[in-house]
Order: C-alpha cells, then sequence, then structure tokens
C-alpha cells in the first residue's frame, strides 16, 4: 500500500497538494479503520481474521509430526487431533455451566447466568459500561448481543434478560447431542444403528450399489476365498548371532596380531617336524 502512495503522489494527482494533503491527513491517519465500515454490518462473533483457519493448521500439524507419512497414519493422527479438540470444547462448555461470572449476579444478567457462555457475559459488561452517546449498536449485528443503550434499559428497570434476547451460538452448551451426532459417536449401540442406515442407502441406490457393498464386504469377511493367504512367517533370525551379542568386531591390529600369531605356530611346527626326522 505505501507503495502504491508514493506512486500515486509522484503521478499525475500529485501535482495537487491540497488533495495529497487531504488524504493523508484524513484517510490514511485512519485506514486501519476502513474495514470496520464492511466487518460492521456482518454477523461475525468477533471472527475477523483467519487466525482460527491458521491455529487448526498448526494443531494438526503438530499431531502428524512428518510430511512423508501415509494414508492411515495421516487418518489416525487427524482423528486424535479432533478427539483433542472435543475434550476441550466439552471442557470450556462445563465450565461456563459451573462457573460464575463476578458481574453476572444482579438485573440484567441474573436468569441468563450459567445458560450462556462466559465470553457473552464478559462482552455484555464491558458494553454495558459505555454511556448511551458512546454506544454505536455494533455489538448487536456482529455478536448478536444487546448493545450499550439496551443493557442499560434494563438495568434501569430492573429487567432481566431471557436466553432468546442473546444469539443462540452463545446459549448452545450442549456439545453431545447435535442433529447428526448419532453419526459421530463412537460406541456400539450407534455403530450397529449407522450400520443398518447404510444397508437401507445401499438398497435404495440400486443393483449395482448393492453389488459393490457385496464384494466390499466378501473381501473383509471371507478373505480366503479371494485368493488371499497369510504370508508365511520367516524363522530365520537376522543380525548378529546371540553368542556375539555383547561382542565387537575386531580391529585392524588384532587382525594383523592374529595373523602373526598364526605364522609363528606354523613355523614351529614345520621346525619340530624337521627335528624328529634325524
Amino acid at each position: 500500500m505505501i507503495e502504491e502512495w508514493e506512486n500515486f503522489k509522484n503521478g499525475f494527482w500529485g501535482r495537487n497538494s491540497k488533495l495529497i494533503e487531504y488524504l493523508d491527513r484524513e484517510c490514511l491517519e485512519h485506514k486501519e479503520k476502513w474495514a470496520c465500515a464492511y466487518t460492521n454490518n456482518i454477523f461475525h462473533i468477533g471472527n475477523t481474521s483467519t487466525n482460527r483457519v491458521e491455529s487448526a493448521h498448526s494443531t494438526l500439524k503438530a499431531w502428524l509430526n512428518t510430511s512423508t507419512g501415509g494414508v492411515d497414519t495421516l487418518f489416525l493422527s487427524w482423528h486424535a487431533s479432533i478427539g483433542g479438540q472435543v475434550i476441550e470444547i466439552r471442557k470450556e462448555l462445563e465450565t461456563c455451566r459451573t462457573k460464575t461470572f463476578k458481574g453476572a449476579y444482579g438485573p440484567p444478567y441474573g436468569v441468563i447466568r450459567g445458560s450462556v457462555s462466559l465470553y457473552a457475559l464478559e462482552l455484555m459488561f464491558v458494553e454495558g459500561k459505555k454511556t448511551p452517546s458512546e454506544c454505536d449498536c455494533v455489538i448487536g449485528r456482529t455478536h448478536g448481543l444487546p448493545c450499550s443503550c439496551r443493557i442499560n434499559s434494563f438495568k434501569g428497570a430492573g429487567d432481566h434478560f431471557q436466553i432468546t434476547h442473546l444469539a443462540p451460538f452463545w446459549s448452545t452448551l450442549d456439545y453431545a447431542n447435535p442433529h447428526d451426532a448419532r453419526r459421530f459417536e463412537d460406541n456400539d449401540a450407534n455403530d450397529l444403528q449407522i450400520f443398518h442406515d447404510l444397508v437401507a442407502e445401499v438398497c435404495r441406490r440400486g443393483p449395482s450399489a448393492v453389488r459393490a457393498a457385496k464384494v466390499a464386504l466378501m473381501s473383509q469377511l471371507y478373505p480366503e476365498e479371494e485368493g488371499l493367504r497369510e504370508p508365511r512367517v520367516s524363522t530365520k533370525a537376522k543380525g548378529r548371532p546371540p553368542k556375539r551379542e555383547n561382542a565387537r568386531d575386531p580391529s585392524w591390529h588384532e587382525h594383523a596380531a592374529a595373523r602373526q600369531g598364526r605364522r609363528s605356530t606354523r613355523r614351529k611346527t614345520s621346525t619340530s617336524d624337521v627335528t624328529g626326522l634325524y
């Protein structure tokens, strides 16, 4: 952006000094706030960057530990990564149920305390400290939470917020029962139900799908009929013999000394044989 601005000033429009001075004083000084004109009208719950995606990539790479693994190791690492995230999410949700936010005892937070996210209560508590003149009602559009003017009106009347006054995102503290949870629960009962659902789906798709499913199941249940046999286990041990488990290979001078010893023995034997002839 700096390079474009320098090219703009050095180009045709740079001849107008008042325009350059105006843009430099009124626009570039607040360039970091330009995106708010668009994001303040979008329900984004505070997600205004790609940090969450980068964090997910970093977590998965930490579980993989290598870039040369197979598909089976990738699946197992990915499954373990997701399992760890599920445990962390359930821990945070349980904390929201049991932990009490210190500023949410009386109106207007007393009813929703323990039923909404602690982060939502913190945002509302900070928003409630603003004066009516400072309220821009942005938090209602971006986070689905009551803005400062609404919080102060409830507080002045002694009323309590209900869960319906907040976006459903902040009161969804139950991770175990989404609408498709049974497809992801790892227990025998749900696995059997999923299998029955898959069989029904295969039957609905026609003979070709039934034939393909039959071939896949037959290969898994009766591998011997597919011409597959268990590999023969080799009983021949590899590596160093058991008697030399703690031994080492002789060095060069040990080999030389052994050869010298064998030569001396042969010379003595030959000399004694000649002496015996006389």
